[in-house]
């Protein structure tokens, strides 16, 4: 009776935590960042937290691909677009085709303001992790109350929370696969569900780096609690359920990965093994060791990468387990079984993360397209099992003696591991106390023992992981209303024949505010449409730098280039005429002061300066005049541009839309002698010189 009305609170606490989140709108997104930081709306920001700029994958492409649905009235293919890409793609998108069907946490698409729908989606990914989870640990002995803390442990570790709004799908999802197994229900019925759970968990986020290595988890679960599913015929049934449920998904995504499957990146991946960083795996026993409390990391890589299954839990139930009773584990034939199995599938994990496997033998369960360090989670997920089932089974000893050993293990981690390289953070040692008052606990209450340590290193979780995604509203999301800087766009928009060539819009963001843009995200290349633009360049060097999943950047640049793996640049000059500088002899020695400027990035045959001037009038009337020796054999080309780092208030000189970038080109990529530069307002004749960087000698005012 005291366990349902546990039950029912919980129930009734989790309903009302979903009303009062969706009736907000919140979400996990990041995207204040880019409102902020790229458009100069600084009074748009969480209602808790703070969005995350290394969160790009969510605010940048994600997100913003959702709004063109939207915007698409959620058609397959995005007209919206420069491009007009299909958007069955790897991100699940609310697209109203027969795929919607599998994409239940974006049932409210269409019947509610979007952002409604955006929020109900999240909160939604959140509750299936919870339940799901949770539901596993149970058929692996736990209790509910247990259970419910292993699964909100597994939600507030490294890898759930720095990749939550963009993979968090991926993770919750994947227990439903495997429950209908387990439900009493007829075996048609578990198939039947099964199936569709499978082919959602595809379609809502195709990853397989992530879903591969999540599934040999799911097979192991299987093996060890429901062997008899691996007996003929129902491991026939099985398969053939599980066919239909790839092939659902390939056909969905037919055009998709077909496209992909020919490009330099993602394309084909063989990979092997091992490379995943000591610090990593060591982040498993002490989760902070590679970043601060305020998300800064420590080791030299960004924070999602560095994103891991920490618990403390798991050192602290190292050593308080009975090993006296280790014999009931191994004795029993049940208990030996499942500990073994889980034993050697976490062996299996650790050894395509730590060493250089071969790609031909992981080959064999497909991990040849698992990156060791996205084994991660899947390794975490069999690392909790085994860690809860050993102590389910032997029972613990939380003595003081056992409490001085966590004490000691959890400081010497902290001294040898993080006081190295940050000897100001001391953070980790806040567990200290709180396994401190587990144990009190647990000291008067024995039966509550394991239950302590798991809150203990649950609220260390909580604290420190937590506070990582924001709560966001979604509604300036999907109902945006249009500032200065927006205005400035779409009229630019406007006049370039309904195009918007504009720098500095990440990703897909221009797309997804309703720009026909150049700048944008393509998970698909669209070879037709820039060998029309680029026809001179070669065959290979085309194809390297096109061939592939691309973030298109405009830009001030004489040839297109890669950036990085899945980001390029191309030249703006191929798509806007750009405004041509005039080259002077001379100015006068009088001229206010106003504005500044800086080399950006150097090429071989150009560089290219970054600065604002002191213009206050309109953009067609803008004017720049260079002064520079040595002289330069081609035109000097510029081309204004938002800089949000300004203050947005036009009335005033320093202001957001006084940014521009220069190309300097046939100086060997080198700065010149000397170089001024004069911003003329061609109405009012106005004219300010622009301050040179101490690194750069401004050219003399008048001619000797």
């Amino acid at each position: 009776m005291k366990s349902t009305r546990l039950r029912n609170l919980f129930i009734l606490i989790f309903l009302i935590a979903g009303t009062v989140y969706i009736s907000n709108t919140w979400s996990p997104s990041s995207y204040a960042y880019f409102l902020k930081y790229h458009l100069g709306y600084v009074d748009i920001k969480p209602d808790f937290g703070e969005a995350r700029p290394v969160r790009s994958d969510e605010w940048a492409v994600v997100t913003p691909m959702t709004q063109a649905t939207v915007n698409n009235d959620f058609k397959r293919f995005n007209k919206t677009s420069l491009y007009e890409e299909d958007l069955r793609i790897n991100y699940g998108l609310p697209i109203a085709d027969w795929g919607f069907i599998f994409k239940p946490t974006m049932w409210l698409y269409g019947w509610a303001n979007p952002a409604y729908a955006y929020s109900f989606h999240w909160f939604a990914i959140f509750s299936l992790f919870i339940a799901g989870y949770a539901f596993l640990f149970k058929k692996f002995g736990a209790s509910n109350n247990i259970a419910i803390l292993l699964s909100f442990s597994l939600y507030f570790t490294g890898f759930s929370q720095f990749w939550w709004n963009e993979k968090g799908p991926l993770v919750a999802m994947f227990p439903w696969v495997i429950i209908p197994f387990f439900l009493r229900i007829k075996p048609i019925w578990q198939l039947l569900l099964f199936y569709y759970a499978a082919v959602a968990w595809l379609l809502t986020n195709l990853y397989p780096p992530v879903q591969i290595s999540l599934a040999f988890v799911g097979f192991a679960i299987l093996v060890l609690r429901l062997p008899k599913l691996f007996k003929l015929p129902n491991l026939a049934f099985l398969l053939i359920f599980a066919m239909l449920a790839a092939a659902t998904a390939a056909l969905y995504h037919y055009d998709y990965l077909k496209a992909t499957s020919a490009t330099l990146y993602p394309g084909g991946r063989h990979l092997d093994g091992g490379g995943v960083p000591s610090r990593f795996w060591l982040s498993w026993f002490f989760p902070a060791i590679n970043f601060s409390w305020s998300y800064k990391d420590l080791i030299g890589i960004n924070m999602s990468e560095i994103g891991s299954v920490g618990m403390y839990y798991y050192i602290s139930i190292l050593l308080v387990l009975n090993y006296r009773n280790f014999n009931i584990l191994w004795n029993d034939p049940i208990h030996r079984k499942v500990f073994i199995g889980l034993s050697i599938a976490f062996a299996m994990q650790c050894a395509w993360m730590l060493l250089p496997i071969p790609a031909n033998i992981g080959m064999i369960l497909l991990w040849n397209n698992v990156q060791s360090v996205r084994m991660q989670f899947a390794s975490g997920v069999t690392l909790t099992i085994l860690a809860f089932y050993t102590a389910n089974v032997t029972g613990v000893v939380f003595s003081w003696q056992r409490l001085l050993a966590i004490l000691i293990t959890a400081a010497a981690g902290w001294l040898l591991l993080k006081y190295p390289i940050a000897p100001k953070r001391w953070e980790d040692l806040t567990f200290l106390p709180m396994i401190a008052i587990a144990y009190l606990v647990a000291r008067k209450k024995p039966h509550l023992a394991h239950t302590s340590i798991l809150m203990a290193s649950l609220i260390f979780g909580a604290l420190f992981f937590g506070r990582f995604n924001p709560l966001q509203s979604a509604w300036p999301i999907f109902n945006l209303q249009d500032n200065l800087v927006v205005d400035y766009l779409r009229k630019q928009e406007k006049s370039n024949n309904n195009l918007l060539i504009a720098m500095d819009l990440p990703g897909s963001t221009a797309n997804g505010l309703g720009f026909r843009s150049l700048s944008h995200v393509t998970p698909v290349p669209h070879l037709d449409f820039w060998k029309k633009h680029f026809p001179e360049l070669p065959e290979g060097e085309f194809n390297y730098i096109f061939n592939r999943y691309s973030h298109i950047n405009p830009y001030p640049a004489l040839h297109p280039s890669l950036r990085q793996a899945d980001s390029l640049e191309v030249p703006i000059n191929h798509f806007l005429k750009m405004k041509q500088a005039l080259v002077v002899s001379s100015y006068s020695p009088d001229l206010q002061r106003q504005g500044f400027f800086s080399l950006e990035k150097s090429y071989e045959d150009a560089i290219v300066l970054n600065g604002w001037g002191g213009w206050q009038g309109e953009m067609a009337e803008r004017a720049l005049e260079i002064k520079i020796q040595p002289p330069l054999p081609q035109p000097i080309e510029w081309i204004t541009m938002v800089r949000t780092d300004l203050p947005l208030n036009t009335d005033n000189e320093i202001s957001a839309l006084n940014g521009f970038r220069l190309t300097l080109s046939g100086n060997r990529g080198k700065m010149p002698d000397c170089l001024s530069m004069i911003a003329v307002d061609k109405k009012t004749g106005e004219r300010n010189l622009i301050v040179n960087p101490p690194s750069v000698p401004q050219c003399e005012s008048m001619d000797r």
